[in-house]
């Protein structure tokens, strides 16, 4: 999950880039294609959005000897249904058996439902949960979503009004987006995975052993790493994201802001070498993991601070000061998400009610 609204008028008006996470960097897909594909190693290989379609995060395709894994499933039925066309075509004809989601949210699990149930879907047992509720209507993905409608009509403004031709054939591309990817969020029908762990799960499958991991609470309450022990790939989702030379900062909405830093001490622990995250690209440097947990640590202690001296959270958004993490995740780091505040302190009202 992007740590700003989507809804951001100037970004919007600017391209679908920002939109659709990372996804059009170094790009050199033909047009007209939602992906484009990177191997990593022997039957493994990262998906990543072009800009041609509203993908919104990344996943993980391993190809085993009669049959295919893939790692999160998109935003939409539609995104899906165009990665797996993506997969069949340029990759491998061997089906999907195998889907795992990283955690619940929206952007990477509601292409769940174009599976059929003679594929397995697996993630925690949290993700199920959180799927079985009224998740459509939680707080997140309106955040995500309740804008679209205001978005395509903001553009639709601005190509009236707009005398520059270059400027015009942005925005009509950017809205043709947009506008089909409101279409395609009507379609969502959540569908929870039906294969469930706790802690931890192993699958010899097809030559190639993968690692099925909870860590403990981070991004979510349920957040799943696959890990691939021989290759030596970790995909994290949005338990931890990065790309080559910068950090990433994670959406905090829906975290567990406190013993996030611990749960990335575990994750240190496993022998990979190269991280896939949810959002991002894939990258080496251990460094950024240090990086995030003085993030979170400085998080919690501002917020906890703030919270103890009787103030809300909108008056502790206009207090906390982020700037030393400039360096490491870019200016907009200096002010908080001021969701990322309001979760906060939900938590340490259950901790320490007042």
């Amino acid at each position: 999950m992007r740590r700003y609204l989507l809804a951001s008028t100037v970004l919007v008006l600017l391209g679908t880039s920002y939109l659709i996470g990372e996804g059009d960097q170094g790009n050199t897909t033909p047009a007209g294609k939602a992906y484009r594909f990177e191997k990593l190693a022997d039957g493994v290989y990262f998906a990543t959005g072009t800009g041609a379609m509203t993908t919104m995060s990344n996943g993980l395709v391993i190809v085993n000897t009669d049959h295919t894994m893939l790692v999160d499933t998109s935003v939409t039925p539609a995104a899906a249904r165009a990665l797996v066309a993506q997969i069949k075509n340029e990759i491998t004809p061997r089906p999907i058996k195998y889907v795992f989601n990283s955690h619940y949210h929206f952007d990477h699990a509601h292409g769940n439902q174009i599976f059929g149930d003679e594929v397995e879907i697996i993630g925690h047992e949290y993700i199920r949960k959180m799927h079985l509720t009224n998740v459509l209507q939680q707080r997140t993905n309106r955040s995500f979503t309740e804008g679209l409608p205001s978005q395509v009509a903001q553009m639709k403004q601005r190509i009236a009004q707009t005398t520059d031709a270059k400027e015009r054939a942005t925005l009509e591309a950017s809205l043709g987006v947009t506008e089909a990817h409101w279409k395609a969020t009507q379609e969502v029908v959540v569908k929870p995975p039906n294969v469930t762990f706790t802690d931890q799960m192993v699958i010899h499958k097809g030559g190639r052993e993968v690692r099925v991991l909870f860590l403990g609470r981070g991004h979510t309450g349920g957040d799943t790493m696959v890990f691939l022990p021989a290759e030596r790939i970790l995909f994290t989702g949005d338990f931890f994201e990065g790309r080559p030379g910068a950090g990433v900062l994670s959406y905090l909405g829906d975290s567990f802001i406190d013993e996030w830093p611990a749960s990335l001490e575990r994750m240190k622990a496993l022998d990979f070498d190269v991280i896939v995250p949810g959002h991002g690209a894939p990258f080496r440097e251990r460094n950024q993991i240090d990086d995030f947990q003085s993030y979170l640590r400085d998080f919690w202690r501002q917020a906890t601070a703030l919270r103890a001296q009787g103030l809300t959270a909108p008056q502790a958004i206009e207090k906390m000061d982020m700037s030393k993490h400039i360096p490491a995740y870019g200016p907009r780091t200096g002010r908080p998400d001021a969701r990322a505040v309001l979760r906060a302190f939900e938590l340490l009202q259950i901790q320490m009610p007042m």
